[in-house]
């Protein structure tokens, strides 16, 4: 079987990530742009993408390409670069992106083959309609105090279109909901993003339950593996889960 290529697979989740917001992707000699015609903000939706930087002198070449891009389609200037695996030397690049007023960070990639388990009695992952999952997100939204920000209204459309390719599921004991996660089935890997356990229910194995139901649901879905993005803060929970580091990438953003 031909060995899975996790670099090309990270990327590829990053740009089905920003597509299911309706962001469209145009490549470019040393990166792929991705433009959202709904909004002018960066972040998820306007960024520069699996760029490939082979030396300093070549992050002012695409920062300027990445900025005038931005200023044509009249967007917020750009303010983060997410650069083709594997990670850049942070020795190297650390000091001349400071001096520039960028940070950069490491992004790293786990993933664990996917296989049936049941859940213990009580437990269901749940994935809810539609109408049920935008009402919960309002809802959690103004619980959460962001809901009344400029951009909240005008992005409910593109986070219901987000929701149709990163589905969610709510992991549920008895008939409360206790985590979530949202999961894009992209052929022969899922990937995962917002791992969530609430506050009240942290520190009791529910974690580690939902990643187990997210593996079986990937398995029922057809899929090999599960890919996520996380940090080494969190590699113990996710080794402790099946999760194996499988490709790095570094992520520069404005300070």
């Amino acid at each position: 079987m031909k060995p899975i290529d996790w670099a090309v697979n990270a990327l590829l989740s990053e740009i089905e990530f920003s597509k299911a917001l309706k962001s469209q992707p145009t490549t470019y000699p040393y990166f792929i742009h991705l433009y959202n015609p709904h909004v002018p903000w960066g972040g998820d939706y306007n960024r520069a993408v699996g760029v490939n930087l082979t030396g300093l002198e070549l992050f002012d070449e695409v920062n300027a390409q990445v900025a005038e891009i931005h200023h044509q389609k009249r967007l917020e200037p750009p303010d983060r670069f997410d650069i083709a695996p594997p990670a850049l030397d942070e020795n190297k690049w650390q000091g001349y992106l400071n001096a520039e007023g960028y940070t950069m960070r490491t992004a790293i990639f786990f993933q664990a083959p996917t296989q049936p388990v049941e859940l213990p009695a009580g437990f269901t992952l749940y994935h809810p309609s539609t109408d049920e999952y935008m009402a919960w997100y309002i809802k959690l939204a103004e619980e959460q105090g962001y809901a009344a920000a400029d951009w909240f209204q005008p992005s409910l459309s593109l986070k219901e279109n987000f929701s149709h390719v990163f589905q969610p599921y709510w992991l549920i004991r008895g008939e409360e909901q206790v985590g979530w996660v949202y999961a894009a089935h992209l052929g022969d890997f899922s990937r995962l993003f917002e791992v969530e356990i609430k506050q009240q229910f942290q520190r009791q194995g529910l974690g580690r339950l939902l990643m187990q139901a997210v593996i079986a649901e990937g398995y029922s879905q057809g899929t090999r593996h599960i890919l996520l993005q996380t940090s080494d803060r969190l590699r113990p929970f996710y080794e402790k889960c099946g999760f194996h580091e499988c490709t790095r990438n570094s992520i520069i953003r404005l300070k």
